[in-house]
């Protein structure tokens, strides 16, 4: 049963968790939720779908800053005494919608009897509220058109960088394809000298 959560919370982790690093963080709303459990029972904690007006997303890989602290804030809510805090981890999309059917979808996946019998707490909002977190990095100083202007270097940067990897790519095929062509120029022409030598 908890090796059903385990998987369930390592595949959701991977498709939040982009591998590319850090562009420009750009302030924006969200909505996200957070799902918890302690791996002790089959008790799964879901609070409700909450709106963060001030959040930060990478403007390259639409990755959410500082989902960790996200996390550690519901960790500690559930937290109570010496107990170790759950495994939680929180979920986000830009629109409610989106947000909407990843919560359903979620829930459906523990309220599905074929999947194992858990019990869903819910985690009202009037006791339990997210709290936006602040960047450590230069644009969280930004003005709004300081902001907009980074995010268009940052991007024309990145244009930049992809055109150069393609003239490098193109301009490697040709030295393979030259070489490939002299090498088999070279072999006619031995080929034709030794005809020649027979003769």
């Amino acid at each position: 049963m908890t090796k059903n959560v385990l998987a369930a919370l390592l595949l959701t982790a991977a498709t939040m968790f982009p591998a590319e690093g850090f562009a420009i963080n750009k302030l924006t709303k969200i909505y996200l939720f957070g799902m918890a459990t302690s791996f002790n029972d089959s008790t799964v904690y879901l609070t409700d779908i909450q709106q963060i007006d001030s959040a930060w997303i990478d403007s390259r890989t639409k990755f959410l800053y500082g989902r960790q602290d996200f996390s550690y804030q519901l960790a500690e809510h559930l937290r109570t005494g010496d107990q170790v805090r759950p495994t939680t981890i929180v979920i986000f999309a830009e629109k409610r919608s989106d947000i909407e059917k990843k919560y359903l979808k979620l829930k459906k996946r523990y309220t599905t009897p074929k999947k194992g019998h858990y019990t869903i707490k819910n985690i009202n909002v009037s006791t339990f509220r997210f709290t936006h977190v602040i960047p450590d990095t230069p644009e969280a100083t930004y003005s709004k058109e300081q902001l907009r202007n980074a995010i268009k270097q940052e991007k024309a940067a990145l244009k930049q960088k992809q055109k150069e990897k393609l003239k490098a790519e193109k301009a490697d095929q040709k030295a393979k394809k030259d070489a490939k062509k002299k090498a088999m120029d070279e072999a006619k022409q031995r080929a034709k000298e030794l005809k020649n030598n027979k003769k």
